[in-house]
């Protein structure tokens, strides 16, 4: 079927033409068959589960953009925030242009949330929990969603998430919504087209070959997914007695030839030592256009890794990045610019990064909750089909894809291809009947889907779970006893009421914590905190604590090392930063501050995020947050995602209790401090969300006064140029024209520098208004680095300026900076680590420009900068 042969179903001629030069002048198979046999823009419920790469994203696009045409409204559903991004972003370039209005719904995406509640979208791009949460503030929205797609529907038997998915999907089906799943990797897809009651789609073809199979002793043994049979190829040779030694050397077998490598590996830490392992044997260019993008960055310990193994065309990726630097290293491998990536299996879940080889670990590891500790498993035969589809991507303009397994052994050649080449896939396996009822009752009667007793059994009775579970085994408590017991529970915490007819109905309370996604227990330890603090003075280490002791809060895992929680150092700074406070207030923070025993594990990772995330919200650098807690820059992102989404419930809890406009407003602002990572003074800026605005260019913004709206407007443009795009330099100055509020909380005029460099007074600098005096040496070495501020100066600049022609010994560079450090460190303790080194390259004054003054004036980056 050619592409404009879809005229004939009502795309105009634009959108087709974009199609025809994006996508191909036809469509693929399992296209043709959708459209030709299936009703793909019809109105019946449909799942299609066919390989990656088969055209099951188009297939999804297409039906959202033919029912947005019929003026409905679409919900496509994702189970990944940066999948929802990176969707969102995609047709927002391509169907922006004709009008449609798309918008993005997570937990850090919150900004169009108003939209989605007004009904002010086109098609709206959400996350699985998001949706549910969405659909409680306003259940008539769903009254109006003429389609709904469900992306890598696998999801339901992840054990953390299905029952969440599940019930979403049940509330959409008994709307009698459209819905159409997508999967490359259900088994028994009949059973769940069933209960979706929806005609089945499979389709087994792949319109690029891939190569699936295992490698041992120099040989590649396949089969390929569209023909039968198994063959061989070369691999590289040699003695390799263990999975990584085989890995490494494939990797540079295959990289030597200009191929793309995708490694996936089973913990952060892993994939971020395989890329510098693997960067000192590859030798691919340098990836140009990734370092210069991560150079205008926030300096972190991952973002100068990435610096020194882009050199080789190596990246790592993995959830100790930030957003940014993952944005980088994703637009890096995509533009072929680098040819090694060693990455989680994160990655492999939708994400559009193909690579010609893929590289798959047999095991992961997977956290049990019940011990509070990893363990070794091996993936299944979903997520190794999930990795392998990285590879033989259709447009990616590769022949051929391959999926390797590494075997050091006869008997793991064996039964990695019994296992994954050969296995079969798993079933779903629903997971609503592994939790208890209360939380999913509360929200079925905030999202009005339910309003008696009976709704709610015949709810669960028409789930998956309650399809393939319940009736085939019935629980040992019939259902109509759970669901009875799970609505007295929501009762008795006031979060429903139930009139003398047994009609049920959410309370303010009620709706609060469905719409915000909360268990009721947490609700409940949050509420306590509140009655408490509505009429005292609290602190944000009060609440930050309050928030993370909670069940939800405990779900964040911080990593804190025996020696840490040994120590004691965190709870005695807690102590010292709360001295001042009065101890009546029954709160966690003030149990722990008269606490005798012993804390526990929890409550020391607790009150480590809270001093971490006292540093992030008073604009301390990464960096330093990252030296002070042993933590890397993504840790730090993802920890306060969470608080600032429990403190937001709080805030919404409030509001419900209702305590006075001015503490929730307070509990607000400082939920949203703590997702942008800012203080009092920058938050207004930060709430604009300019794209280009980053946390380290807000805080050089802040550090020259440029924070303030008539400092803004009296500036030259070009200085805020050097930190942002251009359309957001325009952003940034209209709204600065537009500004009518009071201005008089804000700190007035730039703060004081951070460091200060007189040659009129040699031989000592100050650091935050402290006098520090160095020798010769070392007042010339932090001289030469402030002139380069946040940039590596190379070793051979430092040795140049410091001794000139002289002979030295190769350490003296280190010897003087920890002379200098220490005599910071002694004055001003919050700076020991002002300066640090990149390995083989030189050293870096991590501070920006802005906080930096060396005879009398801000140094600009200089020429011994590398």
């Amino acid at each position: 079927m050619r592409m404009t042969d879809l005229a004939r179903y009502g795309f105009p001629s634009e959108i087709i033409e974009f199609w025809r030069k994006e996508e191909g002048e036809s469509l693929l198979p399992l296209q043709t068959l959708a459209v030709q046999e299936h009703d793909l823009f019809g109105g019946g419920n449909l799942l299609f589960r066919a390989p990656t790469s088969s055209g099951k994203t188009f297939l999804g696009e297409m039906a959202a953009v033919r029912a947005a045409l019929a003026r409905k409204k679409v919900v496509y559903l994702v189970p990944l925030k940066a999948l929802a991004g990176e969707k969102c972003r995609d047709f927002q370039a391509k169907y922006g242009r004709y009008g449609m209005n798309v918008i993005v719904s997570s937990r850090d995406h919150r900004e169009f949330d108003g939209a989605f509640e007004a009904g002010a979208f086109s098609i709206a791009v959400v996350v699985y929990e998001k949706m549910a949460q969405l659909l409680v503030r306003r259940p008539e929205r769903l009254e109006e969603i003429g389609l709904v797609i469900a992306d890598e529907l696998e999801l339901l038997s992840d054990p953390e998430r299905g029952a969440q998915a599940e019930w979403l999907l049940t509330h959409v089906l008994r709307r009698k919504r459209r819905l159409i799943g997508l999967s490359a990797v259900l088994g028994q897809a009949g059973r769940l087209a069933a209960w979706m009651d929806a005609s089945l789609v499979e389709h087994d073809q792949r319109p690029v070959e891939l190569r699936h199979g295992v490698i041992r002793d120099g040989v590649f043994r396949y089969r390929t997914s569209n023909a039968p049979g198994e063959t061989e190829e070369p691999a590289a040779t040699g003695e390799h007695e263990t999975e990584r030694d085989i890995v490494a050397a494939n990797v540079q077998y295959f990289a030597h030839r200009g191929e793309s490598c995708l490694v996936f590996l089973k913990s952060r830490h892993e994939s971020r030592q395989a890329a510098e392992l693997l960067a000192n044997v590859i030798e691919a260019p340098a990836a140009e256009t990734a370092i210069d993008a991560l150079r205008v960055l926030e300096s972190t310990h991952c973002r100068d890794s990435l610096l020194e193994t882009l050199n080789r065309g190596v990246a790592f990726h993995n959830a100790d990045l930030t957003p940014g630097e993952r944005g980088v290293v994703e637009a890096g491998f995509r533009a072929g610019e680098i040819r090694v990536l060693a990455a989680t299996s994160t990655l492999a879940q939708g994400l559009n990064l193909p690579a010609r080889n893929v590289f798959i670990p047999a095991e992961k590891w997977r956290f049990d909750r019940r011990v509070g500790a990893p363990w070794k498993a091996p993936i299944s035969r979903a997520e190794y089909e999930n990795m392998s589809g990285r590879a033989g991507r259709f447009g990616a303009g590769h022949a051929f894809g391959r999926a390797l397994l590494a075997a050091p052994t006869a008997f793991d050649e064996e039964t990695l291809w019994r296992r994954y080449v050969e296995g079969r896939r798993e079933a779903i396996e629903p997971q609503l009947g592994r939790e208890a009822l209360h939380d999913h009752v509360a929200r079925l009667v905030a999202a009005q889907a339910c309003v008696r007793r009976d709704d709610l059994v015949d709810f669960f009775e028409h789930t998956l779970t309650g399809c393939w579970t319940w009736r085939e085994t019935p629980p040992p408590d019939s259902l109509e006893y759970r669901v009875s017991a799970a609505l007295q529970r929501t009762i008795d915490a006031a979060m429903v009421a139930q009139d003398s007819e047994g009609l049920l109905t959410a309370t303010a309370l009620g709706r609060a914590v469905a719409a915000k996604g909360l268990a009721i227990v947490t609700a409940e330890q949050l509420i306590e905190w509140l009655l408490v603090s509505q009429n005292r003075v609290w602190s944000s280490p009060d609440l930050l604590l309050a928030v993370l002791l909670t069940p939800c809060g405990r779900q964040l895992h911080l990593p804190l090392t025996l020696r840490e929680y040994e120590h004691g150092a965190y709870i005695r700074e807690l102590k010292r930063l709360a001295s001042g406070e009065p101890l009546d207030a029954a709160t966690p923070l003030n149990r722990l501050r008269q606490n005798s025993v012993a804390l526990s594990f929890e409550e020391a990772r607790a009150i480590k995020t809270t001093l971490l995330l006292e540093q992030w919200i008073a604009l301390d650098a990464l960096y330093a947050i990252e030296e002070d807690f042993g933590v890397l820059s993504g840790q730090i992102v993802a920890a306060a995602d969470h608080a600032a989404w429990l403190i937001d419930a709080a805030s919404a809890l409030a509001g419900a209790l209702g305590i006075a406009d001015n503490t929730v407003a307070r509990i607000r602002e400082l939920g949203e401090r703590v997702q942008h990572g800012v203080d009092d003074d920058a938050l207004p800026i930060a709430r604009l969300r300019l794209p280009s605005l980053t946390r380290g260019a807000l805080i050089g913004l802040v550090n020259e006064g440029l924070h303030i709206p008539t400092a803004i407007t009296a500036c030259d443009p070009q200085r805020l140029r050097a930190r942002m795009r251009e359309d957001d330099v325009h952003a940034l100055i209209v709204w600065a024209q537009t500004y009518t509020g009071p201005e008089e909380n804000w700190t007035a005029g730039p703060r004081t520098p951070a460091l200060v460099i007189d040659d009129g007074r040699p031989g000592e600098i100050r650091i935050d208004g402290e006098t520090i005096a160095l020798q010769e040496k070392q007042y010339r070495l932090m001289r030469v680095l402030a002139q380069n501020p946040g940039v590596c100066v190379s070793y051979d600049a430092l040795y140049a300026e410091i001794w000139g022609d002289a002979v030295v010994e190769s350490g003296q560079i280190h010897f003087q900076k920890g002379r200098l450090l220490k005599r910071i460190a002694e004055k001003c303790p919050a700076r020991k680590a002002l300066i640090r080194t990149v390995p083989k390259r030189g050293a870096v004054l991590d501070l920006p420009p802005g906080d930096v003054v060396v005879d009398g004036e801000q140094p600009q980056r200089g020429a011994n900068a590398t």
